[in-house]
């Protein structure tokens, strides 16, 4: 058993140090090609799968000493029918239920209830009463290739786990959660711990799959390394951050990545800093921040390292007037970041438009710039790479749908919007996704709730526009750049109190300490 991924990918990843995640297709291939490849049997998986989950329960829950094992209809019983069997070996009191007294019925699982039988463990149906306190639930009704929201006895069985409060132990994923997406159709069961098999999946790491998930252990079923499928997505952990260019022994402030910061506007000054002061704490050399003139003195009286020049305005907002002067700023950078605190006034639109059309440099828009953004009648177009960084909320807006449906299915959502506006995004939230449009995926691992708190959006446009800067690919640079930022958000220490200059502190420790 591993934290980590067993099963090898037939790709490479996009970025070094991402671990793959599969879809359960791809999966369920890599057991088929096990058997008829290699001649080992689909019951030895199946026996290994089982082992690995008892030995994890025991080890989880050292004072426990009863188990109350759900199985259904398919395989997935079939392993619930091996824990069962284990755990009972081990002194465990066991009790096997499953919805309507019928256990499972494929061939390989149907040879576990009989040896589990002959040891006189026997399946009843499932009974509504509240297990004994101390017991262990192991959810083994549904697995990867159910699809939907669970229906019938199964979907009761769901509906009634959730009402238990003791401690559940999901086998392979838990019953109702969509393995490829995350997705969650109708109930699903909540644990505390999901034991999956060979090889991760995107659904157990990007919310809302991810909430019910819990802790997730990859076990090692044995199937060969010589057996490799193709990632749907990938995983990036503090590793990834190692990516990012250093700063070289004879670098000037230019080649070490010089960013324009298009921010600020009367009373949100402080998005505009936090940008900017990002920037040089993430490895950048240079910042210069174009801010309306009204509040550029407000602005440049918080940063002492960074230059900050004024542009024409209206009423302290940008307007169509600043685009010329952003652009002559713009000559000695390699990366724009456009949006902090830039408010939403009526006149900013088309100033945004202009910016973004006019400046061929790689751009990061979040915040303002993608409200500004969803207000123009289509995508701009751009030659130079563009990173949006939106959270739900804004995904909605851009997407022209509700939040929601944002939130219900992650991936989806920042697919359809990088492919709308040929740009990578990166949507934040818990395992914030970052998308291409030619279909690349990237869960990110680092952070916490921590990150839950203003400003920290603003940390992130800064950290993302410099590794644009550094010429950087615009997808390792925003995968590289959401990791730096949550491992900053790790290492801040602040725990509930954390905030985003806490994060921006912390930039430097986190860098340092992967190189």
């Amino acid at each position: 058993m591993s934290g980590v991924p067993i099963a090898r990918s037939s790709t490479p990843p996009p970025v070094a140090g991402c671990s793959p995640l599969f879809e359960a297709a791809a999966l369920r291939e890599a057991d088929r090609r096990a058997s008829a490849d290699h001649q080992m049997p689909s019951i030895l998986l199946m026996e290994r799968a089982g082992l690995a989950s008892a030995r994890e329960i025991i080890r989880r829950h050292p004072s426990a000493r009863a188990a109350l094992v759900l199985v259904g209809p398919g395989n997935n019983g079939g392993d619930g029918m091996v824990v069962a069997r284990h755990l009972a070996e081990a002194g465990w009191d066991v009790q096997v239920r499953a919805p309507g007294g019928r256990g499972p019925a494929g061939a390989d699982a149907a040879t576990m209830v009989a040896v589990a039988g002959s040891l006189g463990i026997e399946i009843a149906p499932l009974e509504p009463l509240a297990p004994a306190a101390g017991t262990v639930v192991v959810d083994a009704l549904l697995g990867t290739g159910a699809a939907g929201a669970p229906r019938g006895e199964v979907g009761r069985a769901v509906e009634w786990m959730a009402t238990l409060g003791a401690p559940v132990v999901a086998l392979d994923i838990p019953s109702g959660v969509d393995g490829d997406s995350g997705r969650v159709a109708g109930a699903a069961v909540t644990a505390g711990l999901t034991v999956t098999y060979h090889g991760d999946m995107p659904g157990l790491r990007v919310t809302p799959g991810a909430t019910h998930a819990g802790e997730v252990v990859v076990a090692d079923i044995g199937i060969p390394s010589a057996v490799t499928v193709p990632a749907r997505a990938w995983r990036a952990g503090a590793g990834v951050i190692a990516a990012i260019p250093p700063k070289g022994a004879a670098s000037d402030k230019y080649a070490a990545g010089a960013v324009l910061v298009v921010a600020g506007a009367p009373g949100l000054t402080g998005a505009a800093c936090l940008a900017a002061r990002a920037t040089l704490r993430s490895g950048g050399g240079l910042t210069v921040v174009a801010a309306p003139a009204a509040v550029q003195p407000l602005i440049a009286a918080q940063l002492v390292e960074i230059m900050c020049t004024p542009v024409p305005d209206a009423a302290g907002y940008l307007s169509t007037a600043s685009a010329d002067e952003v652009a002559r700023q713009a000559r000695r950078v390699g990366a724009l970041a456009v949006g902090p605190g830039i408010g939403r006034a009526p006149a900013t639109t088309p100033a945004v438009e202009a910016i973004l059309a006019s400046i061929d440099l790689p751009a990061v828009v979040d915040a303002d710039g993608l409200w500004h953004m969803a207000e123009l009648a289509g995508p701009v177009a751009r030659t130079a790479p563009t990173v949006l960084t939106p959270h739900c909320g804004e995904a909605a807006r851009l997407l022209g749908a509700e939040r929601a449906e944002v939130e219900a299915g992650r991936i989806d959502a920042a697919l359809e919007l990088a492919a709308r506006h040929g740009a990578i995004v990166a949507l934040k939230g818990p395992g914030t996704v970052v998308a291409a449009p030619d279909g690349r995926l990237v869960v990110n691992g680092t952070g916490s709730s921590a990150l839950a708190t203003a400003g920290t959006g603003d940390v992130l446009t800064g950290v993302l526009a410099v590794n644009l800067s550094k010429g950087m690919d615009p997808f390792a640079a925003a995968v590289t750049a959401v990791a730096l930022h949550g491992y900053a958000g790790d290492l801040a220490g602040r725990g509930e109190g954390t905030i985003a200059s806490d994060v921006l502190e912390a930039l430097p420790g986190a860098r340092a300490a992967v190189v």
